[in-house]
Parts: C-alpha cells; structure tokens; sequence
C-alpha cells in the first residue's frame, strides 16, 4: 500500500511539473478527469490489474477507450504505470494530482459533511464562511452524514471543525460523567 502510494505521488508531481512547465495544466487536470472516470469502470481496471494479460492488449484496449478526448501524454502515463506494474496506483496518482492542482491554484478542499442534504443557499453559505476562516478560495466535497443528526462537521486538511448535534451531545454526556 505504502508503495502504491508512493508510487501515485511521484507519477502525480511529474505530471504536473509536466503541466507547469507547457501551461498546459488545465488539459492535463481535464485528461486526469476522464482517465479516472474510464478506470473506474470494474472491467477496465479488472483488465489493466491482471498480470496474465500482455501488456500489448492492455494498451489497445486502453488506447481505444480512450479515443481523442485524452492527449497522447497522459494515455503515455497510464500505459507506463500499468507496464512499471503499477496499475493499482493510477487513481491515488490521478487524486494526488487534483490536491497539486488545488494548491497552485490556492484552493482548499473542504470535507462537509450534514445531516441533510444542502440546499444552494446553505452551500454558499458554508462555502463563503469556510473562505473566511482559511483566507482562500474553497472546494466542497459534500457527504450527507445521518448519524450527525443535525449541524456540519467540515474538515480542511488537518483542521476539523465540527457543530453536529452529535458531538455536542457528546461533550454534554463526557461533562456529565466527569462532574
């Protein structure tokens, strides 16, 4: 596991420094969209993880899943982790590569998770009061969360903030039972 992650984040940052150095960040972060949306069809990655396949087959088929609509540099990449043996790590690298993107762009991915669905008010709201308390823009990764019960509990990297009814109902019973 450690080296399947290790793996994506060196695949990820050459990549991107790739990206960087042409200006072409945003056709490698539209590319990396649609690479991990075809690989995460079950007989796509079934195929490109089984190592009694040739290589050969597993980059026709690649090749011809992807058509034109993925440049030639990033099929390279994923046809280069699946011959390295690495298949397994293309869709840590191709999230690694969306968290570098955010980064230079100074965007933080927001984790928020509710009780109930938001509504588009709620949203802007939440994503304007997250802009206040990080300084930067803020990209919201929506979970709803019925063991909640009600509130937000929102996590910015190592930063967790959390108003669910669940755990102030929490610290009420710990306060209870300590006093």
């Amino acid at each position: 596991m450690a080296r399947r992650v290790t793996a994506a984040r060196r695949y990820a940052e050459a990549a991107f420094q790739i990206g960087r150095a042409d200006g072409t960040l945003d056709s490698w972060e539209r590319d990396m969209a649609t690479i991990g949306a075809t690989i995460r069809h079950p007989e796509l990655r079934r195929l490109l993880q089984h190592p009694a396949i040739p290589f050969g087959n597993k980059e026709r088929v690649l090749r011809a899943v992807m058509g034109g609509g993925v440049a030639p540099e990033a099929v390279n990449l994923v046809l280069l982790m699946a011959r390295r043996g690495r298949p397994g790590a293309i869709q840590p690298m191709i999230v690694h590569f969306a968290e570098l993107l955010r980064r230079e762009r100074g965007i933080a991915l927001a984790d928020v998770r509710t009780a109930l669905p938001l509504d588009d008010g709620q949203r802007a709201d939440v994503a304007a009061r997250l802009r206040s308390l990080t300084g930067s823009q803020v990209e919201i990764n929506e979970t709803v969360d019925p063991d909640l019960i009600g509130g937000i509990a929102v996590r910015i990297g190592d930063q967790l903030y959390d108003a669910s009814v669940r755990s102030r109902l929490e610290r009420l019973r710990a306060r209870l039972t300590t006093a």
